[in-house]
């Protein structure tokens, strides 16, 4: 039972720098749907998610080939040698593209899904923006994976609170005082990232040589640009709906709708920090533990619990969303009242962050055997559906039908990538507690669909005690669980000499992760916090 604590104790230290940063950015939200119109709010929406694949296009991978190559004893004794060569690379690179940019302005509306292009729909000013952020992110992310190696999380977390802030600050000013309009929006993240990217400068100055190791660049390259075909699949299965609201709805409903979905999608972010934050802990978790006896039932168990606490959050949220929505903040509600037909897709979007959560569960099979090959076939399988399921559902159902695109995508990726898992590593998993769990979520909900009285916040919040008395009730819970865990110690990695000698033998399976594609479609600028998703940065998704 001290794992299990362990990896509750985990789960909350690593995920704390990014819940908080994730929050304070949600707090944009707000700001947005009371000072844009939802067409408005939707061109910003599209830009950034064109974000999310040009991230991956302008990093190439580069992370995870720093983290394994300068990690562990050889690594470390050439680690200015690894941080000049793909520094190098990477502004070589990122000046080249973002000279491609600047010379053919309308390719950034060609991408991100605007029709008209030129100053029409992406003024020469936002390209300008887009490609200095662009820059900027990606100059940092060698100085950033260095000060993970070198367990710097809080120089790490606090360059990110940082940036945050600024964000904020910069968008209160610009956005609300000065009424620059969504420009506004570009020219605070293009600060946060220069921002960001100042607070790396000491790693500059402690790694940074004029050297450019030829054969040391192509293994990084090697390494690193394999996992870019998987990065764009799982961004794409996350964003075709939004494309496909832009381009399959009438001309004149289109940006809108991609506003609305955009501003209410973003209640999901709560459910969404969940599984962020068990991500980080579970990791490192199960590659410590997965040579021990019990394992596999240990992991088995886990997915349980885990898919219990995502049930609860998924059941709260959705039960809440309106309340939520329409707190009143200075005389405001949280979302602006125009946006609140879109509510609707909320519970989609939770189902689709819980089917992220078993994502990153079923992922630990193919890390431990090492056929991290497979991630991209399960994200390209998730894509094709999710293209697949915009032409069919958005055309007719609007905003919903591009909710369950999200939810398609992720169910496909997913399932594909369980099969893959079980193959290399079978687990039994606790099905019957799991799908009664499900069974159990699925009936409430239905039922506070369909009474309307049920919508009462009483009713709501007695909905959840059944719900968890009905846990106890399939043996999910043990009644004494809480109990034991509070008896037992926490033993944590930094503190045991098995979780050091693990750190230093864990640099490639620590790259390995980073290549995940969805933590790959996860690094988008800092106006940006909700791409999947999936490296983690704040969304205007």
């Amino acid at each position: 039972m001290s794992r299990l604590k362990q990896l509750a104790s985990d789960t909350a230290v690593y995920g704390l720098s990014s819940i908080v940063g994730r929050m304070l950015n949600f707090l944009l939200v707000p700001l947005y749907t009371q000072v844009f119109v939802p067409g408005e709010y939707g061109l910003v929406g599209l830009v950034y998610a064109a974000f999310t694949f040009l991230n991956i296009l302008f990093t190439y991978g580069q992370e995870s080939s720093y983290l394994k190559y300068a990690s562990g004893e050889e690594g470390r004794a050439r680690v200015s040698a690894v941080f000049s060569t793909a520094t190098l690379s990477l502004l070589g690179t990122s000046v080249l593209l973002g000279g491609v940019f600047l010379l053919v302005p309308d390719l950034l509306a060609w991408i991100s899904g605007l029709e008209g292009g030129g100053a029409g729909a992406v003024p020469m000013r936002l390209v300008l923006y887009a490609v200095g952020i662009l820059v900027l992110d990606t100059l940092t992310v060698v100085p950033y994976a260095e000060l993970r190696l070198a367990g710097r999380a809080r120089w790490f977390a606090a360059g990110q609170m940082a940036s945050i802030f600024v964000n904020i600050g910069l968008n209160l000013w610009w956005v609300v005082g000065l009424r620059w309009g969504v420009e506004a929006v570009f020219a605070a993240n293009l600060a946060a990232s220069a921002v960001k990217l100042i607070w790396a400068l000491p790693l500059y100055a402690r790694h940074f040589r004029p050297v450019f190791d030829r054969a040391l660049w192509r293994d990084l390259m090697a390494f690193g640009l394999p996992f870019v075909p998987g990065g764009l699949g799982y961004a794409l299965t996350e964003r075709a709906s939004l494309f496909g609201l832009e381009h399959l709805l009438p001309a004149g409903e289109s940006t809108a709708a991609v506003g609305l979905f955009n501003a209410t999608w973003k209640l999901g972010v709560f459910m969404m920090l969940v599984t962020q934050m068990f991500r980080y802990a579970w990791q490192p978790f199960f590659l410590q533990h997965a040579r021990d006896p019990d394992a596999k039932p240990l992991f088995a168990r886990i997915f349980t619990l885990f898919h219990a606490a995502l049930v609860v959050a998924l059941l709260a949220i959705a039960f809440f969303a309106e309340e939520i929505a329409t707190v009143h903040v200075m005389g405001r509600t949280l979302i602006g009242k125009a946006y609140l037909p879109g509510l609707v897709v909320v519970p989609l979007a939770l189902l689709a962050y819980l089917l992220q959560g078993w994502y990153y569960v079923f992922s630990a099979g193919l890390y431990i055997e090492k056929q991290t090959k497979y991630f991209a076939h399960a994200t390209f399988a998730g894509a094709a559906a999710a293209v697949a399921a915009t032409f069919v559902l958005v055309p007719r159902y609007g905003i919903v039908g591009a909710g369950w695109v999200n939810v398609l995508g992720y169910a496909v990726m997913t399932a594909v990538l369980y099969g893959y898992a079980q193959r290399a590593y079978p687990v039994r998993w606790d099905w019957p507690k799991v799908m009664g769990t499900s069974g159990l979520a699925a009936l409430l909900f239905g039922a506070w669909t369909v009474f309307p009285a049920l919508r009462a916040t009483w009713a709501e919040a007695l909905l959840l005690v059944a719900f968890a008395g009905g846990l106890a009730l399939l043996g999910v819970v043990p009644r004494g669980l809480l109990g034991r865990l509070r008896r037992r110690p926490a033993r944590t990695v930094a503190g045991s000499a098995d979780g050091a000698a693990a750190t230093k033998a864990e640099g490639a399976e620590l790259a390995e992760m980073a290549a995940d594609p969805a933590t790959m479609a996860d690094d988008t600028p800092p106006g940006d916090d909700t791409a999947p998703t999936p490296p983690a940065v704040p969304d205007a998704r």
